[in-house]
């Protein structure tokens, strides 16, 4: 149910200053603070808010507000602060990152391109070595663990050793591989 204009500018009356002052109190912004307030009752006017009137209220002429409609109101006007801070805080990320992401110490493509090429040399160096010098059990452990990412007591499981032997099979493992990668 709509109500008129004359109820509307009875609520901007007594209500305006304190739904203000919680505005102003949330976004630190007169400007921001007047649009929200001036929103919340633009939204009762054009029936979007509804304002619970009893029916005591509605049958008088003109309808009185209820007893709650400023609080109801006051809540309204906390809602729109705390959208309008979340849009402004999003706004805000999406900006930096946007600000980030065309920064101009952005490498070209082709450096790009040739930074993934030398990765995907060095994984399969790894691979090769970890297939000419590592035993087998050992190399599994580390594909179980690294590669599927198996707990040490699944692998345990699988392989049918115990979660020790799974340690100590990673351990030599990983040590030959920084030995030889990472001298």
């Amino acid at each position: 149910m709509q109500i008129n204009k004359e109820t509307i500018e009875q609520l901007f009356r007594q209500h305006y200053l304190r739904m203000y002052q919680l505005a102003r109190v949330l976004l630190k912004d007169d400007a921001a603070s007047k649009d929200v307030v001036s929103e919340v009752f633009a939204d009762v006017l054009d029936g979007k808010t509804q304002l619970g009137l009893d029916n005591e209220t509605i049958a008088s002429e003109p309808p009185l507000p209820s007893a709650n409609a400023g609080s109801y109101l006051l809540v309204c006007v906390r809602h729109k602060c705390l959208n309008l801070l979340s849009r402004q805080k999003m706004k805000d990320r999406v900006h930096h990152l946007l600000k980030a992401d065309t920064s101009p110490s952005m490498a070209p493509l082709e450096a790009t391109i040739a930074e993934i090429d030398r990765e995907t040399e060095k994984y399969e160096a790894i691979l090769a070595y970890m297939d000419a010098e590592l035993t087998p059990q050992t190399r599994k452990v580390l594909d179980l663990r690294f590669r599927q990412k198996l707990k040490y007591r699944e692998i345990a499981t699988e392989l049918g050793i115990s979660e020790v032997a799974v340690y100590k099979h990673l351990a030599q493992g990983i040590r030959k591989l920084k030995q030889k990668f990472n001298p």
